[in-house]
């Protein structure tokens, strides 16, 4: 009733603005105070202990519909991120930071265009035992960071362009496309970057499973390296790729989790790959209170890379348990006790000792490097309307 007022309102304000079309005012405020603690050899600052206060994935957004003829739906969607914890200079409402797209929807399927989250980043989302997939225990902090030499497929991407299937017993299939707006022909910084994902998923009754496929080309040269590396500086003629297979079982109170992921990369700096695996689990220990924890492990390195015939070590571990209470359908308590080690020598291969590595992902603090290792105890609370 509340979501239903406000758009009155809103359309109200804005003439005819919204007067054939369907409209929903939605958001999160999502708020945490974090006890950060640094350790390790390497890490920048004298590895210190502080605490902050986050904004944990909080937004505000509006999305809609609009029934057409034959059966066809128009369909949008418009979200920005909003930052409770401080003033960064962001456009707000009128810069579309999260998942902003328009388009047609049928008997056919769906196909929108916009700025949104590919195919990985969202089955991982799904994966994730965290509430809303953020802050220091959420799992992108070591899943396809290739030794920490960066990120890419967990990224939304802008000059999308995606088809979504009908369901079909429980399958629906995802094909996303992100176009080359960023072409260069300059002589000497060459680009032509290109992005395909796939996605297929099955969910039914029980079971959520399956298998996301991304692939991003960059046709660059050796000064093109550097305006778009595709997160992982592989020098010219870039290629990355990225392959997640997974699922969730829903047991009574209990869910288990699962993940594997494949990143490779390789240009005229090499070619590398590394394997990621995740497990997790959640319990509903009371009618209000749910119990979750799950434990992430990237492998060394595996391959060659210029200037690093030594890939050992390159790898880290991460793992989180917590405790998330609901005082109604919109607000929830969350604690969690997170934990994260880089393995000795991933900042100096992933390129500098105190500026590459692994760190939480959402929730990440800025220290990475050679053997860094990162506590997170945390304490929030979270309101979606």
């Amino acid at each position: 009733m509340q979501k239903k007022l406000i758009a009155l309102a809103i359309a109200g304000l804005s003439g005819t603005a919204f007067a054939q079309s369907n409209v929903t005012v939605y958001g999160l405020a999502y708020g945490s105070y974090d006890f950060i603690d640094v350790s390790g050899n390497n890490a920048a600052k004298g590895a210190p202990s502080f605490g902050r206060v986050t904004s944990n994935a909080s937004r505000l957004g509006f999305k809609g519909t609009e029934k057409l003829d034959n059966g066809l739906e128009a369909i949008f969607q418009f979200e920005s991120q909003v930052d409770l914890d401080q003033n960064t200079g962001t456009t707000g409402l009128f810069g579309s930071s999260r998942d902003s797209f328009v388009g047609l929807k049928g008997d056919f399927g769906t196909v929108k265009l916009g700025y949104f989250s590919g195919p990985a980043r969202a089955f991982l989302s799904k994966l994730d035992t965290v509430a809303y997939s953020e802050g220091v225990g959420d799992n992108t902090a070591i899943v396809s960071k290739l030794g920490g030499r960066g990120s890419f497929f967990d990224s939304r991407y802008s000059n999308s362009i995606a088809y979504v299937s009908p369901k079909f017993s429980g399958f629906e299939a995802t094909v996303q496309y992100q176009a080359n707006e960023d072409k260069d022909e300059t002589t000497g910084a060459k680009l032509n970057p290109s992005t395909i994902e796939l996605g297929l998923i099955y969910n039914n009754g029980p079971i959520y499973a399956g298998i996301t496929h991304g692939q991003r080309k960059l046709k660059n040269d050796v000064a093109g390296a550097a305006a778009n590396s595709a997160g992982f500086r592989m020098g010219s003629n870039m290629e990355a790729s990225d392959t997640r297979i997974g699922g969730v079982y829903k047991i009574g109170d209990a869910s288990l989790h699962a993940l594997y992921a494949r990143t490779d990369a390789e240009g005229s700096l090499g070619d590398v790959d590394q394997n990621v695996w995740g497990v997790g689990a959640t319990y509903k220990a009371t009618a209000n209170g749910k119990i979750v924890g799950q434990y992430y492990d990237a492998g060394d390195l595996d391959g060659n890379l210029v200037g690093q015939p030594d890939l050992s070590k390159t790898g880290a571990q991460f793992w989180v348990v917590g405790y998330e209470h609901t005082l109604s359908k919109r607000t929830m308590l969350t604690a969690y006790y997170a934990y994260l080690k880089n393995d000795d020598r991933t900042g100096t291969v992933a390129g500098s000792v105190t500026g590459r590595g692994y760190d939480f992902g959402n929730g990440r603090t800025g220290f990475t490097g050679d053997g860094t290792k990162l506590t997170g105890l945390t304490f929030g609370i979270a309101h979606a309307f």
